[in-house]
């Protein structure tokens, strides 16, 4: 049944949902058994340090975000935060690489089950895994994360909550074990002492380290839908960041000194090592379990990627940017269903073409790289329309203002950088269709400003 329309279910979240919204999102639980292993390749025993230094990063721009999302409260998320601030053609340009990075995230979270479980499963426990078994994960996972979507916002959001909770709860239990039977726990591994080359070995663990927040903004498209919307994600973005921030904190010294700080460079060039350590060191049966919430936390996170990604979909058809019939709202779940489905068919297509061109793993890391680069590159934009906002306003614009958002652009200026320090193949073709879908998206952006609702 579906209805044209244009309002979504107000007041159907609390604030736990909004939280967790973008806790989920990261996948913390596959982040900190499998994903931090690229930060560690650098920082190696110096991981902990690493971790420190990006969630301060990060902090720093979630204060950005958190102080617009306190004036403009929308389903549009960065898409209406860049509106408010520079204008139509900037903020179509960047809802629709918005959406680009954001199906390029949701087909690595696919690729991220399809190439690492069966891997996993056959290294970590011996079992055999037919060749034919990643399509079925890859389309297990991203059906999945469309029907949940598709299913309503408060069933999406509340799954989201209660298992982003419960992986979270598991890990820091896991770790804590792990690290109260270590011999190496130390205080060192928060200086540059072990890390590849000293501070440029920090530095570099720091930008991968980056990479694992990604996707805590995705409170932002719950503008419509959520309770007191202006002040609970303002409030939740900050509390995602400190939550998620001691999170990975806690799992990179707790899996660092459980390994040997060291001998991090074995740690790094394993598969999953949080799941090896746990089957190791405490059962094959706490490695099942932390391998299933491995699992779902990719599920998970495909979740909520498709509902904010479906959500920006909707605002920007809504308001002419894209076809109309992306503005349809299920006349029962009041869900954006039909742009959920594009996203669901658009994200399954370039999971599935990448991996039959390229191979599982670089196809993994194309997406990654191409997922990455698009979510600095909206950063930069929506942290810079702070201030045009706040002049737009009439409200005062404070030299901390202007040094907060200097110091959030420049640090995600050197993220950009850092991404091309390791070249490889798909990190190129991941590069140019980052450019390519860019400038498409700018000259669409300037000639379809003047039909889009101001």
């Amino acid at each position: 049944m579906t209805t044209q329309s244009k309002d979504l279910r107000a007041d159907a979240l609390g604030f736990a949902e909004v939280l967790f919204q973008g806790i989920a999102a990261v996948a913390p639980a596959g982040a900190a058994v499998s994903t931090m292993t690229g930060a560690a390749t650098f920082a190696l025993g110096s991981l902990p340090l690493s971790a420190t230094l990006a969630f301060l990063l990060v902090l720093l721009n979630a204060i950005i975000i958190s102080r617009i999302s306190r004036r403009v409260s929308s389903a549009g998320g960065y898409y209406a935060y860049t509106k408010a601030g520079h204008g139509n053609t900037a903020a179509i340009f960047t809802g629709l690489m918005y959406i680009f990075y954001q199906v390029m995230a949701i087909a690595l979270v696919g690729l991220s089950v399809a190439v690492f479980v069966p891997a996993m499963l056959s290294d970590v426990f011996g079992l055999s895994i037919p060749g034919y078994l990643w399509f079925l994960l890859l389309l297990t996972d991203l059906g999945f994360s469309f029907l949940l979507s598709y299913a309503g916002i408060r069933e999406s959001t509340r799954y989201a909550t209660v298992m982003g909770a419960i992986e979270m709860a598991t890990v820091v239990v896991l770790g804590g074990a792990l690290a109260l039977m270590s011999k190496y726990n130390t205080i060192s591994v928060f200086t540059p002492s072990y890390a590849s080359g000293g501070i440029a070995g920090i530095a570099l663990g720091t930008l991968f380290m980056y990479t694992a927040f990604a996707g805590y903004g995705n409170a932002t498209p719950l503008g419509e839908e959520a309770k007191q919307a202006k002040s609970s994600i303002s409030k939740a973005l900050i509390l995602t960041v400190i939550v998620l921030g001691a999170f990975f904190i806690f799992s990179a010294y707790s899996f660092t000194v459980a390994w040997d700080p060291s001998q991090m460079g074995s740690y790094a060039s394993a598969l999953v090592p949080g799941v090896s350590l746990v089957y190791e060191r405490i059962s094959p049966i706490a490695a099942v379990i932390l391998t299933a919430l491995f699992i779902n936390s990719l599920f998970t996170g495909a979740v909520v990627l498709t509902n904010s990604t479906s959500r920006v979909m909707f605002d920007m058809a809504r308001d002419g940017a894209l076809p109309s019939e992306l503005s349809s709202v299920h006349g029962e779940r009041l869900t954006p269903h039909i742009a959920a489905f594009a996203t669901f068919i658009i994200a399954l297509g370039i999971a599935t073409g990448a991996t039959l061109e390229l191979g599982g793993f670089n196809a993994f890391l194309f997406t990654a790289t191409a997922a990455t680069l698009g979510t600095l590159l909206v950063h930069v934009v929506v942290n810079t329309s702070l201030l045009t906002m706040l002049k737009k306003m009439k409200a005062s614009i404070t030299q901390a203002d202007l040094l907060l958002v200097f110091t959030a652009v420049l640090a995600l200026a050197f993220v950009f950088y850092g991404t091309f320090i390791s070249i490889s193949s798909p990190v190129i073709y991941g590069t140019y269709t980052l450019i390519a879908f860019a400038a498409i998206s700018g000259i669409y952006a300037f000639t379809s400003r003047e039909r889009t609702s101001k």
